[in-house]
């Protein structure tokens, strides 16, 4: 197990463009006109950003042309590397990412949230418990919303520079900006492997982050700020717990095309000799985003979205489970990472 933690952060000076699923063309009419925002950067999008802090400032070599878009970043911020998020520091909170897309909650709220989602699931709850559950929730005061900022832009160039423009070559585009401007935003990771070092006192430094040219702080501080949130907030400062667990995922889960994605899901869970309770969620198709150095979008996968939540049963151990588990393909950069959340003996059961 890696001890040696260091958590890199993204503070936010500006509005932000997170590029969600689907294409996008300034020269294109229609849905390809608008660019749309995620509250939140995929963790290929850190890792990106990250990867090349390391070649620009650490000296680390220009990967190779591999056909693997992950052995890629692997070539640049080592074999060993993992790394845990993107999450979101917002207001002196923790917040996570919830299935309704412009909504996020706090580490907090994450208890009342799962146990709320696994009661609907066993489906064996009297009408007034449930509706207590219910009223419960719509009083939550943990969840944020996030405003979104759409901006048009006229663009007047060509696709050949060289040529002129001609009258009635403008082309209209709309971007939309996730604006954290109401809060004070840091986007968090937690990185574990030999980069550490090289990494453990980052001097805050203007690094491009996201689409448009978008620019944030980089910084970064010694120590695992994710995992000791949860472990106060979820876990009582303890490192075991039995019964009930909910795996809620703060970060799209990836899967090949060869199963089903509750197949991929079992298969985890046995392995890890837990028992399988349940899925809630919801599926997409997801991007791995897009290559600058090839010129070309690295592959499309089946997801599961952030704000999923899958159901276990076991004897649970809080930094074994976190540090080395993950969900799905590309986990080292970030995909698949989940919040191991126990559920209170008042949670109804199967």
């Amino acid at each position: 197990m890696m001890d040696e933690t260091v958590s890199i952060i993204f503070s936010v000076v500006e509005p932000m463009l997170f590029r969600g699923p689907g294409e996008f063309d300034p020269y294109a009419k229609g849905v390809y006109s608008r660019a749309m925002s995620r509250i939140m950067p995929s963790p290929s999008t850190v890792a990106g950003t990250l990867a090349t802090y390391c070649i620009t400032k650490l000296n680390k070599p220009l990967p190779t042309n591999s056909k693997d878009w992950i052995e890629q970043y692997l070539l640049v911020l080592g074999d060993d590397i993992r790394i845990k998020g993107p999450i979101l520091y917002l207001n002196n909170e923790f917040m996570v990412e919830g299935r309704t897309l412009e909504i996020l909650w706090s580490i907090d709220s994450l208890k009342q949230k799962c146990e709320i989602e696994y009661n609907k699931l066993v489906q064996k709850i009297r009408t007034d418990r449930l509706s207590k559950y219910l009223v419960e929730e719509k009083k939550e005061k943990c969840k944020v919303y996030i405003k979104k900022d759409v901006r048009t832009g006229v663009r007047l160039e060509t696709r050949k520079e060289t040529r002129n423009v001609e009258e009635g070559e403008k082309f209209l585009y709309n971007i939309e900006y996730v604006d954290y401007i109401n809060y004070p935003a840091k986007i968090l990771i937690e990185l574990r492997g030999s980069l550490v070092k090289e990494l453990s006192s980052i001097q805050p430094l203007p690094v491009r982050f996201g689409g448009e040219n978008r620019v944030a702080i980089l910084s970064s501080q010694s120590g695992a700020k994710i995992l000791d949130e949860i472990k106060r907030k979820l876990w009582n400062n303890i490192d075991r717990s039995s019964g009930v667990l909910a795996l809620y995922l703060a970060t799209p889960a990836i899967f090949k095309e060869d199963k089903k994605i509750e197949e991929h899901i079992k298969e985890f869970v046995e392995n890890k000799d837990y028992e399988y309770l349940g899925l809630s969620g919801e599926s997409m198709i997801l991007g791995a985003g897009f290559s600058i150095g090839e010129r070309k979008r690295k592959p499309i996968y089946k997801a599961l979205e952030p704000g999923s939540i899958i159901f276990v049963k076991g004897e649970f151990n809080l930094i074994q489970l976190y540090i080395e588990s993950a969900l799905g393909e590309a986990t080292q950069l970030g995909y698949g990472t989940f919040i191991p959340v126990p559920l209170s003996d008042q949670t109804f059961t199967l």
